[in-house]
């Protein structure tokens, strides 16, 4: 593979993956804007205008767009996130220049038509209601929103969806769709020559700033400690969140290696210990969440009604044992190779241009495997510790459940680390 970086006329930040072992391309265009970036009263834009840039253009009607892309065997897709939304397709190779054409016209040229999004606005309804419908997705995002006391998450709520209009995603593409916050990223087997020339063709018009992305500002301390939602459900989901820091931080390799430790594996102690010798859930995992200046560790699991302080009880007694005893050799060998072995299975050209077009526009640079995985060989038992120490607190805990009856003042006594 070779990597190779370029920039536009217009100041728009190019990278591509050549690869000589594929037929495919596949291409990623990020803009530096999420849920982090809106104002309250329209939380959601962003997501409501990922859906709306293929919904036709002067040129082109939805069905059109679809038809081209996907009879020239191109897979099209886009998502939004707390701090960037992304629009992507795959393609075969030779046919790269002709869906890029299309896809370039739907990014650029969208109608944004406001009875088109009337009916959409319908779509991304009912939406919300399958997230809510999945207690355990759901209870995610509740921790999400309250550890970082923010409105709600990346799709909205039903009062901000109603709310949104046109005119709002118009004012989000003039504010920060701008070049200098827009990184495409292209892998596969097409040349560098060949995606710059079709990228300044296609998108070097764009107009707008030149400055790159940057974080809207931290966010506040969480009001509260539990948050809680009554409903009707077969299983309490619990996700404990502690505060913890974002993307550069120097302590963020030991970070992933402490919850790979804790919970992300088969062969981790929450596993062991919740589920294998207690039967207590049937998953149960910890993992690091990190924006660019900020972030959480969530540990999570879905349980019995009765066995639910029961379980909480044990989660953060083994997060306090990883902070209280040094971790042994072999685990944390176990723990790195683990980690290794993750980022080593990757080899499609998708996985190669998201994870290039998101570390330009989040980071600044790229963030080559290779450094990666020196990062994490480099981490001591005496890291690992120290970063529990840091991150497991007790002023730093929020905790999201969902459940058939508010649990919140059975569970406060457990809440210890």
């Amino acid at each position: 593979m070779k990597v190779a970086q370029g920039r536009l006329s217009n100041g728009i930040r190019v990278v591509t993956t050549e690869r000589t072992d594929t037929r495919a391309a596949a291409f990623h265009i990020y803009f530096g804007c999420g849920g982090r970036h809106e104002r309250d009263e329209v939380v959601g834009v962003s997501h409501a205008l990922e859906h709306m840039i293929f919904k036709g253009t002067p040129t082109r009607t939805t069905l059109d767009i679809a038809r081209e892309m996907e009879g020239n065997g191109a897979s099209i897709n886009a998502n939004t996130a707390a701090e960037r939304t992304c629009y992507h397709f795959t393609s075969p190779a030779e046919a790269f220049p002709t869906v890029l054409e299309v896809y370039a016209d739907a990014v650029n040229n969208s109608l944004l038509d406001r009875e088109e999004w009337h009916r959409e606005r319908k779509v991304i309804l009912e939406e919300l209601k399958m997230y809510e419908d999945m207690p355990r997705l759901w209870v995610s995002d509740m921790l999400e929103t309250h550890i970082f006391n923010l409105q709600m998450g990346v799709i909205g709520s039903r009062e901000t969806i109603g709310a949104i209009e046109p005119g709002h995603m118009r004012e989000l593409i003039e504010r920060w769709y701008s070049p200098g916050n827009t990184v495409v990223s292209v892998a596969g087997g097409v040349s560098h020559a060949q995606v710059m020339e079709l990228s300044e063709r296609h998108f070097g018009g764009r107009k707008g700033g030149t400055e790159p992305f940057s974080a809207p500002g931290l966010p506040g301390e969480s009001r509260q400690r539990i948050v809680e939602q009554a409903r009707q459900t077969d299983q309490v989901n619990l996700a404990i969140g502690f505060r913890a820091f974002g993307l550069d931080h120097p302590d963020g390799p030991a970070l992933r290696v402490a919850c790979n430790i804790l919970g992300g594996k088969m062969s981790s102690r929450l596993f062991t210990e919740v589920r294998e010798k207690r039967g207590l859930a049937y998953s149960v995992s910890a993992s690091p969440h990190r924006y660019t200046d900020t972030g959480f560790v969530e540990l999570k699991a879905g349980v019995s009604l009765e066995k639910a302080k029961e379980a909480t009880g044990v989660i953060l007694a083994e997060a306090a044992r990883l902070k209280n005893e040094p971790v042994g050799d072999q685990e944390l060998g176990e723990a790195k190779r683990h980690l290794r072995g993750n980022l080593q299975v990757h080899e499609s050209s998708e996985y190669f241009a998201g994870r290039s077009g998101s570390n330009l526009l989040l980071r600044g640079k790229l963030y080559p495997v290779e450094e990666e995985l020196a990062e994490i060989d480099a981490v001591s038992p005496g890291d690992v510790q120290r970063v529990s120490g840091d991150i497991f607190q007790a002023g730093k805990l929020t905790l999201a459940v969902i459940a058939e009856k508010p649990l919140g003042e059975e569970l406060e006594p457990a809440l210890q680390v």
